[in-house]
């Protein structure tokens, strides 16, 4: 089903500055003591100041010690994703593709140009594999929430194309490879590139026959995509319907064009990522630097630049 996601924040809005800039922001919008009367005097504010001081406001219910959540961030002085917004008015934007498109951001340059195309996640809470999330319009993010994600999304196209690959062949796994896979009482996953837990679990005791224990690989594979996905997406995408269209097979004479909407980037990537696994599409990464894309023609690498460094790589390697 079509998936419609719109957004506040406009192309070239979003800017990247270190996290310490969030003292200074804070120390102007917020004053120490917030009180009924200057909430009221939230409407003589800009648009980004409101917004910044509604995720201030809203995080503590999201999170414990948001404030000490911050001070931590401008200790980090890391990377951080501020976006200027100056109109309420919501713009809608294609999102066919962008799962793909997001598992394949590395730089921080790609990740603030992909962040102007697109709007922020639009969460609040500190990333960790597969939990819930909580989504609110955001004016600033961490950029280290968007690389757990763009490994995550990646991650997880990596099972997807491997449980595909077992249909036709044997040499491919996904515990060893992709996930670990403790087979103690806890019977728990994680990732092998960081260690992170996954909250799946497969305990031995319900592995009852043979074929269970013969397909664990396939198991951990459809676990792990199926409730990653679905724990990302919940609360972010809401069922409506696109338009009203005349219907003589309905006794009321119309029916409802249905349709999800999202207002946050991050439902929107995963929602593309559930979509592509729906409808059986093929993924394939780059021999090269490891980024999937779509296979077109007789294309083997993501890129012309990475078709070239590959085969200089060779001839240098022939030497």
């Amino acid at each position: 089903m079509e998936l419609i996601y719109e957004t506040i924040h406009h192309s070239g809005q979003i800017k990247m500055e270190s996290t310490t800039s969030l003292k200074d922001i804070k120390q102007e919008t917020i004053p120490k003591e917030v009180d009924e009367k200057w909430l009221r005097g939230m409407n003589r504010r800009s648009i980004y100041e409101s917004l910044f001081v509604q995720q201030f406001i809203k995080s503590p219910i999201a999170m414990t010690n948001y404030d000490f959540f911050v001070q931590q961030l401008i200790k980090m002085d890391t990377p951080c994703l501020f976006s200027m917004v100056d109109d309420y008015k919501d713009i809608r934007k294609d999102t066919k593709g962008i799962a793909k498109e997001f598992a394949s951001l590395e730089t921080d340059k790609e990740i603030l140009a992909f962040a102007n195309k697109y709007g922020l996640l639009g969460i609040l809470t500190q990333p960790s594999s597969g939990t819930i999330d909580y989504y609110y319009p955001t004016v600033f993010e961490p950029v280290y929430f968007w690389r757990h994600h763009i490994k995550e999304v990646k991650n997880l196209l990596k099972i997807y194309s491997t449980l595909k690959k077992k249909n036709i062949e044997t040499n491919t796994d996904i515990i060893g490879d992709i996930v670990n896979y403790n087979s103690s009482a806890q019977g728990d996953f994680e990732w092998i590139d960081g260690g992170e837990k996954i909250p799946v679990y497969i305990y031995e005791e319900d592995l009852t026959t043979r074929e269970d224990i013969d397909h664990l690989d396939e198991l951990a594979g459809v676990h792990i995509l199926g409730n990653v996905i679905r724990n990302r997406m919940k609360n972010t995408i809401n069922l409506d319907f696109g338009d009203i269209v005349p219907s003589q097979k309905s006794s009321i004479g119309f029916r409802f064009k249905e349709t999800y909407i999202t207002n946050y980037l991050l439902g929107a990537i995963y929602y593309d990522l559930w979509t592509l696994i729906s409808n059986n599409e093929n993924v394939l990464f780059c021999p090269y630097c490891g980024d999937p894309f779509t296979k077109s023609g007789r294309k083997k690498f993501c890129s012309d630049s990475c078709r070239v460094m590959a085969h200089n790589a060779k001839k240098k390697g022939d030497k």
